[in-house]
């Protein structure tokens, strides 16, 4: 039922609504699991003119008790993708305004607009002691007291309930960015509290490591220039030995588990891009704080090397002592070093690998040659430099995308269908890929952090990297809140673990011949535009064997 005045669209989280047209299906029904999140979408266009009285009062009407409405905020893009004839499957490639943030709907009331499509995103989170079976969910509109329209939607909830995951999963975590964005002083009370409101937010939608600046990382950051200090351990020098205070640290390892992530990534301990030169590193020395590495100082100088020969020890003993074992302790070299880095990379790895024994070292890398010399143990390869890894059938193998994985491959960015976020989970499901990284969380800057950004006006770090690659959550008041890409990059997790589950009964290999059937094709990591209706049939696929 619905009047004239209100058009109302029910949708799949996979739409997106713009406010000219709808990029995606109709759905009124969902199949779902028990401690699941599941989303859906309602687009509303109020056809009248009368512009100033757009609120409708929403009401929500379900056995179903842990609802959650946002609004679908829109936000500018100048730079959507990259300007290449081989970007297939956009949605555009133009820059516009794109629906993203989450924005919490206050006081139920939603604000339509006149003849342009607004939506309205729905969070049901099923109880995992729900009863199995079937949940009507009804939204009714009303407008001065009056019914102005409903939308249904059903889901069925099946008795299946996924056990912890094995596979990580990580998005950089930027505590700078979180300071400079909400102009508060790094390390203060304030800052602290929002630390834990975005940590809590990443463990909600499935990030189970997390970026630990036990210095500042090195991170996109221009040579010779500097991002804030965030640096968690406090160092002083005297008498030419080094003291380490953890306290700062365990803050930040205490609010990690306390959301239940178990497993840290430590910052990378040289510079991106090469591995040249250091951190930045300050110190108290002699009574005086004062920067004693950074640019200045080479990669292989032997008064950093007595740095690390004093630190790491020391701190993975304090991991240890907050309960955290060494092999939940990854360690980063450089991020992203090339093949013209080979023999350098060997020289700074070697210094640290005696060092983190018992440990995890992982890098984002594309050339197969830094884990054939055994220099990275985990490799966490790009997307589209993946298939030399996969037929040497590495063991622990990662995967990540940022912005070069524009063609073919899987991304989140604004202008591609969410088809395309979502598939990577039953991409890395079929080739046994045990954890995946993305650098941008959180990143609020422009492109080698040379200023701090808008992140609801500017999306693409100075017209840089497409929008949607810096950041994944947008700040809000107190804390953070998600986007669609976020909401959606979870379903991919869920797909992920409820194939893991269903392999476990009909084995792996009818599994991927099922998976193929539904797509098509093979599936392999270029395979990442899968029609409309696939991941309806696949959950349709997976709980007709699940439920016998």
């Amino acid at each position: 039922m619905q009047s004239k005045e209100l058009e109302i669209r029910t949708l799949s989280s996979l739409a997106k609504v713009f406010p000219e047209r709808i990029y995606g299906k109709a759905q009124r029904s969902a199949h779902s699991f028990l401690g699941a999140e599941l989303s859906f979408q309602i687009a509303l266009r109020m056809n009248s003119d009368a512009h100033t009285k757009t609120d409708y009062e929403v009401r929500v009407i379900s056995r179903l008790n842990n609802i959650t409405l946002y609004k679908v905020g829109l936000v500018p893009s100048v730079f959507p993708a990259y300007p290449s004839k081989e970007n297939k499957d956009y949605i555009t490639t133009q820059g516009g305004i794109f629906p993203d943030p989450l924005l919490p709907l206050e006081k139920n009331i939603f604000r339509a607009a006149s003849y342009k499509w607004r939506s309205l995103w729905v969070s049901v989170k099923i109880p995992e002691t729900a009863t199995p079976g079937s949940y009507a969910i009804k939204l009714e509109f009303y407008k001065d007291g009056k019914k102005m329209g409903e939308s249904r939607f059903n889901i069925t909830v099946h008795s299946v309930k996924l056990p912890k995951s094995n596979f990580l999963y990580t998005n950089w975590f930027h505590c700078d960015c979180i300071a400079d964005v909400h102009g508060v002083k790094i390390f203060s009370e304030k800052h602290w509290s929002l630390i834990e409101e975005y940590m809590c937010l990443a463990a909600q939608h499935g990030m189970n490591m997390i970026l630990t600046p036990v210095l500042t990382p090195p991170l996109d950051t221009e040579v010779g220039a500097e991002r804030p200090t965030v640096q968690l351990v406090e160092v002083e020098k005297a008498g030419g030995v080094y003291h380490f205070d953890f306290s700062r640290l365990k803050r930040y390892i205490e609010i990690a588990k306390k959301y239940g992530i178990e497993h840290f990534e430590i910052n990378h301990f040289f510079t991106q891009w090469g591995a040249e030169f250091t951190p930045k590193v300050i110190a108290k020395v002699e009574g005086k704080i004062k920067k004693i590495f950074g640019w200045h100082t080479p990669a292989l100088s032997a008064d950093y090397t007595d740095f690390l020969s004093a630190l790491i020890p020391s701190l993975t003993s304090f991991f240890e002592s907050m309960g955290i074992p060494r092999e939940n302790l990854y360690f980063h070299v450089s991020d992203e070093p090339y093949a013209n880095h080979l023999e350098h990379y060997q020289k700074v790895s070697s210094l640290m690998k005696p060092l983190i024994e018992g440990c995890r070292q992982l890098d984002a890398l594309s050339s197969y040659a830094f884990y054939e010399r055994g220099l990275v143990e985990t490799p966490v390869v790009a997307t589209n430099h993946i298939i030399p890894f996969i037929e040497a059938d590495v063991d622990n193998l990662w995967c990540y995308y940022c912005c070069s994985q524009h063609q073919n491959v899987s991304n989140r960015f604004f202008a591609m269908p969410q088809e395309r976020n979502r598939i990577i989970g039953v991409q890395m499901y079929k080739f046994g890929i045990k954890g995946f990284l993305h650098w941008g969380y959180n990143f609020y800057y422009t492109y080698l952090s040379r200023r701090v950004v808008n992140p609801y006006l500017e999306t693409d770090a100075g017209e840089i990297y497409p929008s949607g690659d810096a950041f994944c959550v947008y700040p809000h008041k107190n804390g953070a809140i998600p986007s669609l890409r976020l909401k959606v990059f979870s379903e991919a997790l869920s797909d992920m673990r409820l194939l893991s589950l269903l392999e476990k009964k009909i084995g792996k290999e009818k599994v991927e011949k099922e998976l193929d059937r539904l797509m098509g094709e093979s599936i392999t990591f270029e395979t990442s535009s899968p029609k409309a209706n696939f991941f309806n049939e696949l959950y349709d696929m997976i709980f007709s064997y699940l439920d016998n």
